[in-house]
């Protein structure tokens, strides 16, 4: 039986030892890389819930300027049902100068709505957080 010669013994063990590290390596990459993917698709889900409170909010104003023909005192915080749990909407309403169109008086408001992750719009900037705002010009 042919021995190998003594530089050439231990080669197989470092092989083996630079394949474990490097497999270790890709294997921490593709979980770090995969944990940043569902942590993306949660904040994409979340953001998709604040805009629909923040909709749910502008709704809600410019049904009561309709009704009142006026703007509301202070900023309106609202929680919402189950669907929405744990996000609210801050909705404010700005009333413009009356302008005068074809001889007939038109009132014009602006209703801006927040609606964010959090018990009062805009929260504090934690992670985890999200805030949509839209606004809605309304003449009456």
């Amino acid at each position: 039986m042919r021995s190998l010669p003594r530089r050439a013994k231990g080669f197989a063990l470092i092989l083996a030892l630079f394949l474990i590290v490097s497999l270790a390596a890709i294997g921490a990459y593709l979980l770090t890389v995969s944990n940043a993917q569902v942590e993306s698709g949660i904040m994409d889900e979340q953001s998709a819930r604040a805009y629909q409170a923040a909709r749910g909010g502008l709704e809600w104003g410019a049904y009561q300027v309709l009704q009142a023909g006026n703007c509301w005192a202070g900023p309106a915080t609202m929680p919402f049902p189950a669907d929405l749990a744990n996000f609210s909407a801050s909705v404010t309403c700005t009333d413009f100068t009356p302008e005068t169109e074809g001889g007939a008086p038109v009132a014009t408001f602006r209703i801006t709505s927040t609606g964010c992750n959090a018990a009062a719009c805009p929260g504090a900037a934690v992670p985890g957080y999200v805030e949509r705002q839209l606004q809605l010009t309304v003449a009456r």
